[in-house]
């Protein structure tokens, strides 16, 4: 619950936004005040659910870093669009310069002098960089295991969302090609030796995870944020990579558990979502939520019998020999890489 009362004003760090006219297809969120002509940044990110502007971690990242530091963007979420034909988002598009990837990202909006780490001193900037790449290897594994890799929330919740949103015949494609990457992902930084089972890697990335939400956790303490009292990069990477995990409705909630028994990270993503994104932390009536959850439900069903027919899912438990050790050289390598059948682009089976 969000205790910090409306959002400020402004607090002269950046311009603050607006709402503009919604356009079909389209929806954009403008700098009020800039002058006629200005070339705004246009940020192309996955859109919100669950009381967040954005459920996919990067996304939320990079949105919360541009709050912080006040980066004037048009905001396209590719919702019932493709803006993005490789899917490749968060995506930052600001007159000739097409910018991918949340490092990057960032190093622009810094470039441009919107810097949300100018109060950080340079014993702070490393320790920073050294936090964002913790996340990264610890972190970003186990909650792609949870939303992709995991069958109950692949199949229940992850799917279907992303599915509702992509137009067809993509979203029989896109969501398993996602699946795919994040396992890769997870088996490529994590499938390494004494681990050659799935198993064993679910096991350890788990662990990691714990051990690093502990270590937020503690790092944190009774602060309002990492680094003081102003937000940074490390507070914009921790929301995005928390709030997800946080706020979704998820079957299986190993770590979601996990993370509520942090109550001081659970208060930092109210927080954030309080001061930083008033337009999502508005409640839902009993019956608003209820009616949300059976469509939900109906669209879960939905999607999966449609994806059935066009394409034979892959149970990630059946992945236990994906890992197989070289005979030649004692190495670990990726014996075949689980695909599947690619439909066709008129999503015929």
């Amino acid at each position: 619950m969000c205790r910090c009362g409306s959002a400020p004003p402004g607090d002269g760090r950046g311009v603050r936004l607006s709402l503009r006219q919604e356009i079909p297809d389209r929806r954009s969120v403008v700098v009020a005040g800039l002058p006629r002509g200005f070339p705004v940044m246009e940020l192309r990110y996955w859109g919100g659910d669950w009381g967040l502007p954005s459920v996919h971690p990067e996304c939320l990242a990079v949105l919360a870093y541009a709050k912080f530091g006040g980066a004037p963007l048009t905001l396209t979420p590719v919702d019932y669009t493709w803006a993005s034909s490789q899917g490749e988002v968060p995506l930052l598009i600001h007159k000739d310069d097409v910018i991918a990837l949340p490092v990057n990202i960032l190093s622009y909006f810094r470039k441009q002098k919107y810097n949300a780490d100018y109060v950080l001193s340079a014993r702070e900037g490393s320790d920073t960089l050294a936090y964002v790449a913790l996340l990264e290897e610890k972190l970003l594994p186990a909650i792609l295991h949870t939303f992709w890799v995991d069958p109950d929330n692949y199949s229940s919740v992850t799917r279907p969302w992303y599915a509702s949103r992509i137009p067809f015949p993509l979203r029989f494609y896109l969501p398993g090609r996602m699946y795919r990457e994040a396992l890769n992902r997870i088996l490529v930084t994590k499938g390494q030796p004494p681990l050659y089972s799935m198993n064993e890697v679910e096991a350890q990335i788990y662990k990691d995870a714990k051990e690093c939400l502990n270590l937020l956790s503690n790092r944190l303490g009774r602060s309002q944020f990492f680094f003081g009292d102003m937000p940074t990069t490390l507070d914009a990477f921790v929301f995005g990579f928390l709030a997800p995990l946080y706020k979704a409705r998820l079957l299986k909630v190993q770590l979601q558990e996990h993370l509520k028994q942090l109550p001081n990270l659970c208060d930092f993503c109210d927080h954030v979502l309080c001061v930083h994104f008033t337009e999502h932390t508005e409640g839902t009536s009993p019956a608003g939520q209820e009616a949300i959850d059976a469509n939900l439900q109906k669209l879960t069903q939905l999607v999966n019998k449609e994806s059935n027919l066009i394409e034979k899912d892959i149970d990630p438990r059946l992945c236990e020999g994906y890992l197989t050790k070289k005979e030649s050289d004692g190495g670990l390598h990726l014996a075949s890489t689980v695909t599947r059948p690619e439909p066709n682009p008129d999503g015929l089976g």
